[in-house]
């Protein structure tokens, strides 16, 4: 026998039936995936977002401008080859992307604001952990043209409904990164702070403190949480600007009704965003990795990109982390069979097609069994499918045109036309 071919480390399959990759997890199925996306494809419209697709491959210098050549994902963690000479990317994060087809196709000349929305694959080389692969989905919002401060309330209250119409246990942390007038000075007081401490920090958080100071608040190592606690924190360096916008994105969530927590340690991963930073972090169920949506404001990534002088602000959710929670809450989004058909011979058989697809062009779910097997296993892979009703198709049905359609929960059964099949499940339907 041939030897089987496994997947890559760090991608997951997902499926329609019992997946899992620890016995701690929760049974993961394709339906808990489509439940999180539709309830996005449903929602954010109703805020003006229209969805947006890019291509997974990039330019490189893409992410290197935009995201930052100092981060742990251009200098670690991005999949990069060459293509004949050009160096492209596997793209580890999509709002570089729309920035990038924000500026290639002018679209600041066709409207004065901009509301994306957007689902995929991205992918990153990163440790497996319970919630992280190197391939996973995100889906996320952009918006451009407005410097807020409530285009950043609105988006955190979209996200905050969204996770509640999921069922989320979460809590919104919020901050502020200042922006360029004034964090410079914030950045050097922090590596003056953290270099008088060097040697109570890890190998890595000393190397940050050269290159990327402002991502030591997010290390998770104990040693260096602890020096953090006494760092300089950058609401004591916000310009009169800075602090003005921080507090009128409190006081419009305050006015929106969405609870939130002050957080002087969320600084995101990525070196673009600007004043607002907020992240929704799971209260329970997933464990160390806990944030389940992050985002924040992204004043000069338009610029810095080669476009003109356009605020943006965005979010992206791991579709992974919240599909284990709504595993463990035991809810999906399955499309069920309506009728199974069940025919007992080959002229039955051709028959039930034909009803399958009479039910099919009338809008009803309806599975055809092609197995050869006695009603009553039959009637067992019915109820396993979880469909409403079983018709099993006979000699008899086929010549009197009428057949006996079994509810499989309650075991009542109706005489119906197999000639207005259609009609007779949807008014069954509907007095049910």
């Amino acid at each position: 026998m041939s030897q089987k071919i496994r997947g890559v480390k760090g991608t997951r399959d997902v499926l329609p039936i019992d997946t899992y990759v620890k016995d701690e997890d929760p049974w993961v199925r394709v339906g808990h995936y489509q439940l999180i996306e539709q309830t996005a494809r449903e929602l954010f419209p109703l805020y003006g977002y229209r969805e947006a697709r890019t291509p997974i491959l990039e330019r490189t210098e893409l992410f290197v401008r935009g995201i930052g050549e100092v981060t742990d994902i251009v200098g670690k963690e991005m999949y990069t080859f060459d293509d004949r000479g050009e160096s492209v990317t596997m793209r580890p994060e999509n709002t570089a992307s729309l920035v990038r087809a924000y500026i290639e196709h002018n679209v600041n000349q066709q409207e004065p604001e901009t509301k994306w929305w957007y689902l995929g694959p991205m992918f990153r080389r990163e440790r497996q952990q319970r919630g992280r692969y190197r391939q996973f989905t995100q889906i996320g919002v952009e918006a451009f043209g407005n410097p807020g401060p409530r285009i950043d309330a609105e988006q955190i209250e979209m996200l905050e409904r969204w996770l509640r119409m999921l069922g989320m246990p979460f809590s919104m942390h919020l901050n502020t990164l200042g922006d360029a007038n004034c964090r410079p000075r914030y950045r050097e007081a922090l590596q003056e702070y953290l270099r008088a401490h060097a040697d109570d920090l890890c190998e890595e958080c000393r190397k940050r403190t050269e290159t990327n100071p402002i991502r030591v608040l997010d290390c998770k190592n104990p040693k260096c949480q602890e020096v953090v606690a006494g760092a300089p924190r950058m609401q004591e360096f916000l310009c009169d600007a800075c602090k003005a916008h921080f507090a009128a994105v409190q006081e419009a969530l305050q006015r929106l009704g969405v609870a939130f927590v002050i957080d002087p340690k969320l600084v995101r991963g990525l070196d673009y965003y600007t004043r607002t930073a907020y992240e929704a972090i799971a209260t329970s169920g997933l464990g160390a990795q806990s944030t389940l949506a992050g985002g924040g404001r992204y004043d000069g990534l338009v610029k810095e990109l080669g476009g003109p002088d356009i605020p943006g602000i965005g979010f992206a959710a791991g579709v992974e982390r919240m599909a284990l929670l709504i595993a463990q809450q035991g809810r999906e989004r399955v499309t069920r069979p309506v009728v199974f058909i069940a025919p007992l011979g080959e002229a039955e058989a051709a028959r039930a097609d034909q009803l399958a697809q009479q039910l099919r062009a009338a809008g009803i779910a309806a599975e055809v069994s092609f197995r050869k097997a006695n009603p009553a296993n039959q009637l067992k892979r019915a109820d396993a499918l979880g469909a409403r009703f079983a018709l099993v198709l006979g000699d008899a049905e086929m010549k009197a045109d009428r057949g006996k359609l079994k509810e499989m929960k309650t075991g009542a059964q109706h005489e119906v036309s197999l000639s207005a099949l259609a009609g007779e499940v949807k008014k069954l339907e509907g007095s049910g």
